[in-house]
């Protein structure tokens, strides 16, 4: 059942019409109508706003919004779900990772049979539809929406609710819009309000929290201090909003924010800015994270005996880390003890296929046994783990070893020293986080795609530790 946002105005006849269907989900009547039914044709390309909006439009255009319905991996997992679900037979996926990937196609319908969608079937589509998350969809916002509340068990997938109306009414965050003959323009207070993410992400599946980011962010200093989503992922700036030269009395504002959308992913596939996203990314890693010894790295330790390295991983961003899809990212430790060249102890290294070993490639633990993964890990109801055999629509419980907001984990690596070793004896570690890992790619078809994986790393850290003799 597709869910969109409820009638102009909310008349006690319509309320009544929709008693049935979740109408504690419907705002309140206000200033900020709701638009009923939707056609394509409701939403203008994005290349409709290039002109006017230069810089916002080149910004979009190198986001992972704009990419959403480009990205191969993405249509693979899709198409792999779709399969499963009729194969399965009992229940229908429909559009529940449409609804989020191409808003516009889910309000309209315009994807007729999402089970056979395929990425080359994206070139008969309306541009609105093949441009993913585009401006006039967010900029015809008119509500925001609740948490995403996915039925999976009773076959409810198309669970998210959109509140929009996409007359000739832009709205955004500038109090004293200019006037133009390309639309009306109002200033909306929400537009700065985390809240405007959280249809999208934040979902839950049978009550499990699938990739909640704001429930993540909810209830903490940050949201205590005004620190919303679009501080980190929307960064303002000081500029204009529009084309000077179209405009040349649009006036200076220090209140813009960009459009990269910057997070862990980065596109694939040849795309837009890539340059732009790159730097993008590495900016707002820097700040995601702290990595400290504690306690100290004693200066001598004897041979023969067990060096502890005791470290403190401290997260700094606004939500869990990793965040959004944790269960298939990667934010892992990598642990090396060196002297002179020789490698005395490693943990969370690569192997020649750039695969960490983890419980996937190293069930045993026996390679690498103190490998330390932040993330999340799915079960399904047969008992099977993992990306290989459970999706997030099949979830039925989870373990979580994500580093909560304002949280912090300690981690301990033991280091056995040989009773003949002596010298100095350096100690190197990287906190390194990346979207997907390599195995994936290769297992979904797309081992093309391993080398643009990304990793970045978050935080580094040094000492030195002097060996004597133990003897």
């Amino acid at each position: 059942m597709t869910r969109f946002g409820i009638s102009i105005p909310l008349t006690s006849s319509l309320l009544f019409l929709l008693a049935c269907e979740h109408t504690e989900e419907i705002p309140p009547d206000d200033e900020f109508p709701i638009q009923t039914v939707f056609k394509v044709e409701d939403f203008e390309p994005a290349t409709e706003c290039k002109s006017c909006h230069p810089t916002q439009y080149r910004e979009w255009s190198g986001s992972m919004h704009a990419y959403a319905m480009k990205d191969p991996v993405w249509f693979t997992s899709h198409t792999n779900e779709q399969q499963h679900f009729a194969v399965e037979g009992d229940r229908d996926l429909g559009q529940f990772c449409i609804m989020c990937h191409s808003p516009v196609a889910f309000l309209t319908e315009a994807i007729e049979d999402p089970s056979s969608l395929t990425i080359d079937d994206t070139s008969s589509l309306a541009p609105q539809v093949r441009e993913g998350i585009g401006c006039s969809f967010c900029h015809a916002t008119t509500h925001m929406s609740p948490t995403t509340e996915v039925a999976a068990s009773g076959g409810d997938f198309e669970a998210i609710f959109y509140f929009l109306n996409t007359g000739n009414v832009k709205y955004g965050t500038l109090q004293d819009p200019i006037a133009n003959s390309a639309h009306e323009s109002q200033y909306h207070p929400d537009y700065d309000k985390s809240e405007f993410c959280r249809g999208c992400h934040d979902m839950t599946i049978d009550g499990l929290d699938a990739e909640v980011t704001f429930t993540e962010w909810s209830g903490t200093a940050f949201q205590a201090m005004g620190v919303e989503c679009q501080t980190c992922h929307m960064q303002t700036y000081g500029g204009y909003a529009v084309d000077r030269e179209l405009f040349p009395e649009a006036p200076l504002r220090e209140n813009l924010h960009r459009h990269s959308f910057a997070g862990v992913d980065r596109a694939l596939t040849a795309f837009r800015q890539e340059d732009a996203q790159l730097e993008a990314i590495e900016d707002l890693m820097k700040v995601t994270a702290e990595l400290n010894f504690q306690p100290s790295l004693p200066d001598t330790v004897l041979s023969g005996d067990t060096l502890q390295i005791s470290l403190i991983v401290t997260n700094s961003a606004g939500h869990s880390l990793p965040s959004g899809v944790t269960f298939a990212r990667q934010l892992w430790l990598e642990v090396t003890a060196v002297q002179e060249g020789d490698t005395l102890y490693e943990s969370g290294f690569l192997n020649e296929d750039l695969d960490l070993y983890d419980f996937y490639l190293d069930p045993e633990g026996v390679i690498d046994p103190d490998i330390t993964v932040f993330r999340t890990v799915l079960y399904n109801a047969e008992g099977d783990s993992g990306l290989r055999h459970v999706s997030v629509e099949r979830i039925s419980h989870f373990t979580d070893n994500t580093i909560p907001a304002q949280g912090s984990k300690t981690v301990r690596y033991p280091v056995i020293l040989d009773d003949a070793f002596e010298g100095i004896m350096d100690v190197n570690i990287r906190l390194r986080m990346r979207a997907l890992p390599p195995f994936l790619l290769r297992e979904l078809g797309h081992g093309e795609f391993v080398p643009r994986l990304t990793i970045f790393d978050i935080a580094a850290l040094s000492g030195s530790v002097t060996v004597r003799s133990g003897g």
